[in-house]
């Protein structure tokens, strides 16, 4: 569980010193493979933005055009200097292939999942390029995953800060539904996960 006034103890300085200077820093190094608190920031953001400090509109399309244009400055770098950084050791030939694979057989579907994922998210664009992803193909994956990073990290949680009182409402008096669907759609997820792995 994220602490959300430790959260904003540690971004909202940075927010006020730079503004929307250190949503774009943040969030578009993390897409080139520099691990910086870009998902943080935009939290951060969103939730000021729910108590009018920051504008709401700019902050989504700072995030998501921070978020697009970094993981595509990370992709170019995988994509045309694949051979410096396997000669710098940055990845080992080893997991070079295995990554090549995933996405080969994975397709954009990777740079959605990775997007959520720490570590994982900072990384993928550089492999999509050093593993020669298409440009279309990465074009698409990149749209989706930045969307939809946005609409969870960004949207979503002005919304539930927007309209807290209810939210908390609404869930206490349906946490056991809520937590079953959650259940569920765990066990789905990793049901396909799994029978992927085994395809």
């Amino acid at each position: 569980m994220i602490d959300v006034n430790h959260l904003i103890d540690s971004m909202k300085p940075l927010l006020e010193h730079y503004g929307y200077l250190a949503l774009v820093v943040s969030i578009f190094f993390e897409g080139t493979g520099i691990p910086l608190p870009g998902q943080s920031i935009l939290i951060t953001a969103s939730i000021l933005a729910s108590q009018g400090v920051m504008n709401f509109p700019l902050v989504i399309v700072v995030g998501w055009l921070s978020c697009f244009l970094g993981n595509t400055c990370g992709y170019i770098v995988g994509y045309y200097f694949e051979s410096w950084l396997a000669k710098k050791g940055y990845i080992s030939e080893s997991k070079l292939q295995k990554m090549h694979q995933k996405i080969q057989k994975y397709g954009p579907t990777v740079l959605v999942i990775s997007r959520f994922v720490e570590g994982l998210k900072q990384f993928m664009p550089l492999a999509c390029g050093m593993a020669k992803m298409s440009k279309r193909a990465f074009f698409i994956g990149n749209a989706i995953a930045s969307t939809l990073w946005v609409i969870v990290f960004s949207v979503l949680v002005n919304y539930i800060f927007v309209h807290l009182d209810n939210v908390l409402h609404f869930y206490h008096h349906h946490k056991i539904m809520l937590w079953t669907l959650s259940g569920v759609a765990i066990a789905a997820i990793a049901y396909f996960i799994l029978r992927k792995k085994r395809g």
